[in-house]
């Protein structure tokens, strides 16, 4: 395996520039949070306006008579829209704490990338651990060893 990696290593190593210009391409593209803001800001806006309204129609219940099964109705749509909209806002905001800390992985990355030597002669148990997402080993004895960035080398054995 130790050796394999090592062919693995060394034959994506000979495109360190590319695979770093595509990782900064990336890291980008994570970090536009332009439109996903957009859309966080609008969901936070339903949110609290749904909140208001409910607000609004338990306080209109208890200051005037009308008939409860009216007001039940109104009061479990509102309910289950503002669950809804919390629901959506949570995913958005989690949205975007999955794509910073993705870009701090790949900000690592580049910086790991950057460091390391371009020729790997021997086996490193910290190289391995910085670069190396998985390794597949086909039946074949052949293992494709994927790499932090999405990279995958496949080596025979």
């Amino acid at each position: 395996m130790q050796r394999l990696f090592i062919q693995a290593y060394n034959r994506m190593m000979e495109n360190r520039e590319q695979i770093i210009k595509d990782c900064e391409t990336m890291r980008r593209a994570l970090t536009d949070f332009a439109e996903l803001d957009a859309e966080i800001e609008q969901q936070l806006e339903e949110t609290q306006v749904v909140a208001e309204l409910v607000k609004a129609v338990v306080k209109e219940n208890a200051s005037t008579a009308q008939s409860q099964e009216a007001y039940l109705k109104k009061y479990e749509a509102l309910t289950e829209r503002y669950k809804k909209a919390a629901t959506e806002l949570e995913r958005l905001q989690n949205l975007r704490t999955t794509q910073r800390q993705k870009d701090k992985k790949m900000a690592l990355y580049i910086r790991t990338l950057k460091k390391q030597p371009v020729v790997l002669r021997e086996w490193s148990d910290t190289i391995w651990t910085v670069m190396v997402e998985k390794a597949i080993v086909h039946r074949n004895g052949e293992i494709t060893f994927v790499f932090y960035n999405g990279t995958e080398t496949k080596v025979g054995a």
